[in-house]
C-alpha cells in the first residue's frame, strides 16, 4: 500500500494495485506514474506475495503409513539402492512373513524400478511367498537324488495328513508346503526340512511322528 496523488485533480489515495510504474486515479481515471522510491517498495510486497503463493501452492511431504511405511524404512536402510532389491525383498520377507502384492506396488514406486522387474525376482527364488505362509514352513526336496529314494511318497504323505497341496496353508495357519529342487544333502534323500530343520532318510511312517513336534 502506498499513498499516492493525482497530478490532474489533486486526488489522493492508498494505491494497493501491482504495477511498478503507473497506477490510474479512481476519481479522474488520469495515469499517474508512481515515485522511483515507491516502486522498490511495490516490488518486495509483490516478491513476497509470489513467495507466499509458491509456498502455499507446494505440496507437503506425503506421510507414510502402512504398507507404505514398512517398505519405505528398509529401502531407506539401503540407500534407495535398486541393485539391492533381492536383499530389500529378503529382509520384508522375514519381517512381514510374505510379499503382498500392495508390497511390490510399493517397492515398484519407491525404487522407481518397472513392477515386472520386482514380480520377476519374488517368482524366480523359492525363498518368496506371494501368499501368507503358516507358522511352520515344510520343505521337500524333489531333486533326482531324493526323488529316487521316495520324495513323491513323502510328498503325498504330507499332503494326506495335512490335507492341502503345493503351496497352501493349513485352514489353521499352522503349516504351509513347498518343494524345492535341491537341498544340497543327496545322501540323506528323501529329505524335508521344518523350519529348517533338516530330517533326511524318511520313511512314510517318519512323517506324522515329525509333525506332531511342530503342533
Amino acid at each position: 500500500m502506498a499513498l499516492l496523488r493525482c497530478q490532474h485533480c489533486d486526488y489522493r489515495w492508498n494505491y494497493e494495485g501491482e504495477n511498478e510504474h503507473y497506477a490510474t486515479c479512481p476519481k479522474c481515471r488520469y495515469k499517474v506514474k508512481i515515485p522511483g522510491e515507491k516502486v522498490s517498495i511495490f516490488r518486495k510486497k509483490k516478491m513476497e506475495r509470489e513467495l507466499k503463493s509458491k509456498i502455499s501452492t507446494e505440496k507437503k511431504p506425503v506421510k507414510l503409513l502402512g504398507i507404505a511405511k514398512i517398505v519405505n524404512k528398509v529401502i531407506e536402510d539401503y540407500q534407495y539402492d535398486e541393485n539391492m532389491l533381492i536383499q530389500i525383498l529378503l529382509k520384508l520377507q522375514r519381517d512381514f512373513g510374505w510379499l503382498p502384492k500392495e508390497m511390490l506396488l510399493e517397492i515398484s514406486k519407491q525404487l522407481r524400478i518397472p513392477l515386472f522387474q520386482v514380480y520377476q525376482a519374488t517368482t524366480f527364488y523359492k525363498a518368496f511367498s506371494l501368499s501368507p505362509r503358516g507358522k511352520h514352513v515344510i520343505r521337500i526336496c524333489m531333486g533326482t537324488s531324493c526323488k529316487v529314494r521316495g520324495a513323491q511318497i513323502i510328498l503325498d504323505r504330507i499332503k494326506n495328513l495335512l490335507a492341502i497341496e503345493i503351496g497352501e496353508t493349513t485352514p489353521d495357519g499352522k503349516f504351509s508346503v513347498e518343494t524345492v529342487n535341491c537341498m544340497g544333502c543327496c545322501s540323506l534323500g528323501p529329505t524335508i526340512t521344518v523350519d529348517g530343520d533338516y530330517f533326511g532318510n524318511l520313511k512314510s511312517p517318519d512323517v506324522k511322528g515329525i509333525l506332531s513336534l511342530y503342533t
